[in-house]
């Protein structure tokens, strides 16, 4: 049976790597696109889970911890995002280098430490188990996010074999073949 600590690692690692899973196919032109009536950008929410990552992991572990605008932002702290592929990639890479801090952290870890109150950028206290799971959770609700925005950029609908009776407008011509049925017919 896993352990609690083995469990937390796993569920961090799974949410890292469901929102990392849309770096590698990512083009700038993507990463800039806003759909209409919107306000974020897929560059723009990567730079937001980038940097509440760092937050929390900052507030876990650091004797002196870092809010928002004490971060070792690429290029900075700003409003907006910069139309660029060094941008984008250093941005994708800020990310990466919150998950290694946690990973780096956690691999300090004992058992029983899962259970030690720690601070959250708020003034309030949590376990540390609770505040890996809430950024766990952040992560996978911009994955989420990433993936609805990917989809309307690509003009893409369901998976091959998902199409779901809840559609108001007929996904044919638009639906996303898996890799997983490369070597099947549909």
């Amino acid at each position: 049976m896993s352990s609690k600590l083995e469990i937390t690692r796993y569920i961090l690692e799974y949410a890292y790597q469901t929102m990392n899973g849309h770096f590698s196919k990512l083009s700038l032109e993507e990463a800039i696109f806003v759909p209409q009536g919107g306000y974020r950008s897929i560059l723009g929410t990567i730079k937001h889970a980038a940097g509440w990552s760092h937050v929390y992991r900052s507030y876990a572990f650091d004797p002196q911890p870092k809010h928002w605008a004490q971060l070792d932002w690429p290029y900075g702290l700003r409003d907006t995002i910069i139309k660029s592929e060094p941008y984008l990639q250093d941005i994708m890479a800020w990310f990466d280098d919150a998950h290694r801090r946690w990973l780096t952290d956690l691999a300090q870890m004992q058992e029983d430490q899962l259970d030690e109150m720690r601070s959250l950028h708020w003034g309030q206290r949590a376990p540390l188990y609770e505040i890996i799971t809430i950024i766990a959770g952040h992560h996978l609700y911009h994955a989420g996010e990433l993936n609805q925005l990917l989809s309307i950029y690509r003009g893409e609908a369901w998976e091959e074999t998902e199409e779901v009776e809840e559609n108001n407008i007929s996904t044919v011509g638009h639906r996303v073949k898996p890799p997983w049925l490369d070597n099947q017919d549909t």
